[in-house]
């Protein structure tokens, strides 16, 4: 703004009154940011809980009145038309209410009241109908949501037999104990009407269903966990060998029980390495075991069959990975491939070995981590690989003493696996060529002692004579 003095010269006004600085512009951004976002994310939460609360009174209502629809059914009636009991309800059907789709998932079961005894003591298991209708719908932010109503339906007169019989399904560990919320899927072509059905089992790993019809290993269950393995009963006439889980049976009036054993999943690697622990890529071996699905009786001796029986080769890096696989209590590693420059001279860990076939045994527990390392020594590096055997049937002998030393002040035990081998050195040991005396002992044997050259790969065979 111009001013004029009493001279009528103009000058101009400077202001004082203060400007915003950068800083401070930049602070009032930042607020109006954060007051902004958290209003936007205010508003869309309460949105969301909105919707939810409307998708709930929209699946509520569906199920009430697919209740209201069985309520209205003959007794005979209640049940699935692919399920135990039969019926004409779906166990499995979408419905579009508005632009909303949810699904119905229904179970009818026949309910054996403890108040009259229950079977044996009760020749009538069947005491009367329960059913539990679920809807689903895409829940807020991605998860699934549900709601789910239950309703007895007693029979109009006296309780009957309904002729047929109780199938009960069992799901544990291999250790004995009950898997709760076990996905069953229960089919059966051979009988009418047929059976097409999935539940999850109870707090004890049990599924009840009286009222199943007569069928000889005619029921297939496939039964699955989220990080268990998945097992499917077997048609003994669809295999070449005696199927452990075979498919499950019901007799008339008896109760039939049906046990599945499932194991939480196990990660199994291979590796193939030298003794310095440097891998060793592209090596050969076979590798059988995991869960044991029956016995083959066709060759003498009877042979067990296991889900994993196959021909690998371990990778550029010298691993092969078996991961989420199932555990069991015999694996077995034979045909190992040779190494140019290189001498086998054992697997880590192993709990036993097969001189005959040349096989390594190892155990997978559930849900373990584990590695076992096939170790090669290096033909031109200086070591010694001892082998113990007994001397009566040439077999190995594990855990025997085998102790070198020399005038150098070298002194080193190790003690020798179930292949009946010790190598020397160990990985952290300098090692160097020349005459060391070498010492075996173990409880019962006589004690072998004896001086050893050792240039190169040097290997000894020790035969040990029972005391």
């Amino acid at each position: 703004m111009f001013l004029e003095n009493k001279n009528n010269h103009k000058y101009i006004k400077i202001s004082s009154r203060p400007a915003f600085t950068l800083i401070e512009a930049l602070v009032f951004l930042f607020i109006f940011s954060v007051i902004v976002v958290t209003f936007y994310s205010v508003f869309s939460l309460g949105t969301g809980y909105i919707i939810e609360s409307k998708n709930k009174l929209g699946a509520l209502a569906v199920a009430n009145e697919k209740m209201e629809t069985v309520r209205n059914l003959k007794y005979d009636n209640i049940g699935l038309t692919t399920g135990i009991p039969a019926g004409s309800i779906l166990e499995n059907e979408d419905i579009t209410v508005g632009t909303k789709t949810y699904h119905v998932k229904t179970i009818v079961q026949y309910v054996d009241d403890a108040l009259d005894g229950v079977f044996p003591a009760d020749p009538v298991p069947n005491d009367y109908k329960k059913v539990k209708i679920t809807v689903f719908w895409g829940g807020f932010r991605g998860a699934n949501s549900s709601v789910y109503l239950v309703s007895q339906f007693p029979p109009p007169g006296l309780e009957t037999s309904s002729g047929d019989g109780i199938l009960s399904i069992n799901v544990t560990t291999s250790g004995g104990v009950g898997i709760s919320q076990a996905h069953v899927h229960i089919i059966n072509n051979d009988v009418s009407p047929k059976v097409d059905i999935s539940q999850n089992t109870d707090n004890t790993g049990n599924l009840m269903f009286p009222g199943a019809k007569a069928s000889q290993q005619g029921y297939e269950l496939t039964v699955s966990k989220d990080g268990y393995e998945t097992v499917s009963t077997v048609d003994p006439n669809a295999v070449d060998y005696l199927p452990n889980d075979p498919h499950a049976s019901v007799i008339v009036g008896s109760l039939n029980p049906a046990v599945v054993t499932i194991d939480k999943l196990s990660d199994l690697k291979i590796k193939t390495i030298d003794y310095l622990d440097n891998s060793l890529p592209d090596i050969s071996f076979h590798i059988k075991g995991g869960r044991e699905l029956g016995t083959d009786s066709s060759v003498v001796p009877p042979v067990k069959v296991y889900n994993l029986d196959l021909n690998e080769t371990t990778g550029p890096d010298g691993e092969k990975n078996f991961n989420d696989h199932s555990p069991g209590r015999q694996f077995f590693l034979t045909n190992i491939g040779s190494v140019s420059g290189h001498t086998l001279i054992g697997a880590i860990p192993i709990s036993g070995f097969d001189a005959t076939s040349a096989t390594y045994k190892f155990s997978l527990l559930p849900d373990e981590v584990k590695t076992v390392e096939i170790k090669f020594a290096k033909n031109d590096a200086d070591s010694l690989a001892v082998k113990v055997l007994n001397n009566n049937d040439n077999s190995p002998i594990n855990n025997a003493q085998v102790k070198l030393t020399n005038g150098s002040g070298y002194n080193k035990t190790i003690a020798t696996s179930f292949d009946g081998v010790a190598f020397f050195p160990e990985s952290s040991d300098s090692f160097l060529p020349g005459t060391y005396n070498l010492e075996v002992t173990i409880s019962g044997f006589v004690t072998y002692s004896s001086p050893v050259d050792i240039s190169r790969l040097t290997t000894k065979e020790i035969k040990l004579n029972p005391e």
